[in-house]
């Protein structure tokens, strides 16, 4: 229901419009205020300003039906992300062109600052503007059924104004949920519409009371007013908010809803990792490779890479590289490194220490069957002794797995001595594969990276 919001749509228009009418007028302006001529290279500037944001906009990603987006602590971050990414991607295009001497400094660094607290300013008043117009506008709306589904219909559209419905009560034949809002039974309803200008009606009624539901629908239809199904699916949803899609013409509820499903975000993401591991494995390995391979084999007789199967996207088995750190036993697959373990190596205690035995893994992201971010791989074992006690355990696997990841930022590094460390590690893992976004990867970077700087206590 919140993705069907009556206002959606024109309130997504009037924010981008005006962010990119202002973007434009803003550039003209202090073009104007500078006296720089607005040539041919400003116009491609202008271009690469728009486009920039444009794109900054589908990474960010919004959810204007909810309230909360558009109060000022968001709208203050959302813009600087926004804005930044905004401000990196015209930067660099200047400067992969070599064309950056072209452009004033001053108008180029008091541009993104001016318009960014100018958006953050405009944007405030225009939430201000939208949510007294919506609330003039309201329709009437009552709810079949005061269980639970109903109960959660009431709050959402309590929570989430921009449905442009505002609830008025309940009707339910069942004695024992005649609370304080419940107006009357499920026919009493139709007179209460009849009365009070009532335009929405939300059926949360079991699909069992066909009779009852197919009458109403032929009332509703009579009357002129909207008639929606709100089906029960609480039992079966177990992600945050279930999205609906179409197999031809009929609509299908999707439980679970996965941002890197959708082929725009796979490929930036995928994007991201092939030039960042590219620029890693070019930047590191020279230096790093010969000095460590050095270390390892005078540490102890073996090789210097440790090839081990893990589990992968879809549940498929891949081979993950590490540098080896521990001595050549034979429990490598079955037994889990401790803290105090005895096989390690020195340098091999230092390299996890570090993480720098994760590193061959950069070529397992450029080969494709791992990401930079994402849930950590594990051995084969714990996915067959985890998968049958941990509830959706097998959900981390919906994506490749990373060499960090959100459980990983959040806590959750090392061994797990009990099943609920695993319980909470799965369950920042399912947390990331639901709400995915650029944002979230670039901040479990950076978090890896002090990490790294500072050493980590549960790398073991």
């Amino acid at each position: 229901m919140q993705k069907q919001g009556r206002f959606l749509i024109l309130i997504t228009l009037l924010f981008i419009i005006e962010d990119i009418v202002l973007i434009n007028l803003l550039f003209l302006v202090m073009l104007y205020v500078l006296d720089i001529k607005f040539d041919d290279a400003y116009q491609i500037l202008l271009i690469f300003v728009n486009l920039g944001y444009l794109l900054s906009f589908a990474i960010i990603r919004v959810d204007f039906n909810n309230v909360k987006q558009l109060h000022v602590p968001h709208l203050i971050w959302r813009n600087f992300y926004k804005l930044g990414i905004t401000a990196f991607i015209v930067i660099s295009c200047l400067f992969f062109l070599k064309v950056s001497d072209t452009f004033s400094r001053l108008f180029i660094f008091s541009f993104f600052p001016t318009v960014y607290l100018l958006m953050t300013f405009t944007q405030w008043l225009t939430r201000k503007a939208v949510t007294f117009t919506i609330r003039k506008n309201v329709s009437k709306g009552i709810i079949l059924g005061a269980g639970l589904v109903g109960k959660s219909v009431f709050d959402e559209m309590l929570r989430n104004i921009y449905n442009g419905v505002v609830i008025l009560g309940f009707f339910d034949d069942d004695p024992n949920q005649n609370h304080g809002d419940v107006l009357g039974t499920i026919e009493d309803a139709k007179e209460y519409i009849l009365k009070n200008g009532v335009t929405n009606v939300f059926s949360t009624l079991p699909l069992s009371a066909v009779e009852q539901i197919q009458d109403f629908i032929k009332f509703s239809e009579s009357h002129v007013v909207k008639f929606h199904i709100v089906p029960d699916i609480g039992y079966y949803h177990t992600g945050e908010q279930p999205i609906v899609e179409h197999v031809g013409k009929m609509p299908v509820f999707v439980l679970r809803n996965i941002p890197l499903n959708y082929a725009h975000q796979a490929v930036i993401k995928r994007c991201i990792d092939i030039l960042l591991s590219s620029i890693a494995i070019v930047v590191l390995f020279p230096v790093l490779f010969p000095i460590l391979s050095i270390l390892i084999k005078l540490s102890s007789p073996g090789p210097i890479f440790f090839v081990q199967q893990r589990t992968g996207k879809r549940g498929e088995n891949f081979n993950c590289y590490k540098f080896r750190t521990m001595r050549c036993s034979g429990d490598a697959d079955t037994m889990q490194a401790t803290a105090n373990d005895n096989r390690k190596t020195r340098i091999g205690a230092f390299l996890r220490k570090t993480s720098l035995d994760e590193l061959p893994q950069l070529f397992n992201v450029w080969i494709g069957n791992m990401s930079l971010v994402g849930p950590r791989p594990h051995m084969l074992k714990h996915t067959n002794e985890y998968s049958p006690k941990v509830d959706k355990y097998m959900v981390r696997h919906f994506i490749k797995p990373g060499i960090t990841g959100l459980a990983q930022v959040s806590g959750f590094r090392g061994e797990t001595k009990e099943i609920e460390l695993m319980e909470e590690r799965i369950r920042a893992d399912i947390y990331y594969v639901e709400n995915w976004t650029l944002k979230m990867d670039l901040e479990i970077m950076a978090k890896t990276a002090l990490s790294i700087l500072k050493g980590d206590e549960r790398a073991c």
